[in-house]
């Protein structure tokens, strides 16, 4: 009898994908990704694409293409996959949210298929951001934490910070502190603000005195690189 189990992206995968993220230009014809096997033996990997809400995996709900979906990775080896864009026209002022699926499963040998076995199939789930040619800039991408406010607002007895991004990049949030002296209170963790989003984060509790509060945010980068950010709170 064999045992299949799926594992949820926080288990421990195998084989990677080279990067944290993928940024897809829209002038790109196609991205170049790579994965490896640090494995002893092989493993067998499917790729997709969703928008955030599809759960199926045959790729039919998806405007980009990889080749090869399907592919075995041989141990200590690695493949390389073409991402190309096949969709219709996406906003041209600020980047698409897609993600990137790959599941992934050890290779079993012929003889070994009727045997009891445990086998654990883990989905690893990776950010894919489509970015417009009016956004392609590395520099700009790097100044687009500059765009992003707050701002404090009082409403049915209860307070809340105002969290409003001007530009149209995506901000990956680690963590998010509102600080006041040495008084910390942790507002948001492992969050994205999409582009020119306004959005509330709750306040466990009012500080008396508003004089020097500050937001401290822990940005990732496009390259993965945690950046640490202040902003005042009007």
């Amino acid at each position: 009898m064999l045992l299949v189990f799926m594992l949820s992206a926080d288990a421990s995968a195998s084989v990677t994908m080279l990067g944290t993220r993928v940024v897809y230009p829209a002038d790109a014809g196609e991205q170049i990704l790579r994965f490896s096997n640090p494995d002893d033996h092989p493993n067998l990997v499917q790729l997709w694409l969703d928008d955030g809400h599809a759960a199926r995996s045959d790729g039919l709900a998806s405007p980009f293409l990889v080749i090869p979906p399907v592919f075995r990775v041989e141990p200590h080896g690695g493949q390389v996959v073409r991402l190309s864009y096949v969709g219709d026209a996406l906003p041209q002022d600020r980047e698409s949210l897609f993600f990137l699926n790959f599941l992934q499963v050890p290779a079993l040998k012929a003889a070994s298929v009727n045997d009891n076995q445990l086998v654990l199939t883990v989905r690893s789930r990776m950010k894919v951001f489509y970015r417009p040619a009016a956004l392609a800039a590395e520099a700009d991408a790097a100044r687009a934490p500059d765009a992003l406010s707050f701002a404090i607002e009082l409403g049915d007895g209860a307070a809340s910070m105002v969290v409003r991004n001007a530009s149209g990049y995506h901000l990956m949030v680690q963590q998010a502190d509102l600080l006041l002296g040495d008084q910390r209170q942790v507002l948001a963790r492992t969050t994205v603000i999409q582009p020119f989003q306004e959005l509330r984060w709750s306040l466990e509790r009012m500080p008396a005195d508003l004089a020097g509060m500050r937001m401290q945010l822990r940005l990732l980068n496009d390259v993965g690189v945690e950046v640490q950010r202040d902003y005042p709170v009007r």
